[in-house]
């Protein structure tokens, strides 16, 4: 019988517990009503593929990337952001201006034919794109 009322209480702090961290994961949970959906980051390089040498100032790369991407959809937002590679071939570290380009509310064939467009012209090799799950809203009074 104390067998039974031990395992019973270990069954309700178990429980108990599982609740609680339950409730505790679902942090979700938002007064706004967001939407979940995904946001797209894309880290545009802007030295040429083949001389690894910058080739477009980060004011001229925005301006042509507002224009790619205005034909998918109806915005983002763009920062700078300076990076580096190891480049195994020269045995170099490049660094690199970095145009980051985040997007919401569009589909991922919209975003493919984005990066398709920036990595001609601005002659990459490869766009970095960075995917996450996000809640978001257009908050306004």
């Amino acid at each position: 019988m104390k067998k039974k009322i031990l395992l019973g209480v270990y069954i309700l702090v178990l429980a108990f517990a599982g609740a609680f961290i339950f409730n505790e994961l679902d942090y979700h949970k938002d007064i706004f009503g967001s939407e979940k959906q995904v946001k797209y980051t894309m880290y545009i390089g802007l030295n040429d593929g083949d001389t690894n040498e910058p080739t477009f100032g980060i004011v001229e790369a925005r301006t042509i990337m507002f224009m790619i991407v205005k034909k998918y959809t109806g915005g983002c937002t763009f920062y700078e952001a300076q990076g580096y590679y190891y480049d195994e071939e020269k045995q170099v570290t490049i660094t690199e201006n970095t145009l980051v380009c985040v997007l919401l509310d569009i589909d991922e064939e919209s975003v493919k034919k984005i990066m398709d467009e920036a990595i001609k012209t601005f002659n990459q090799n490869s766009i970095l794109l960075e995917t996450s799950d996000v809640k978001s809203i257009f908050y306004s009074l």
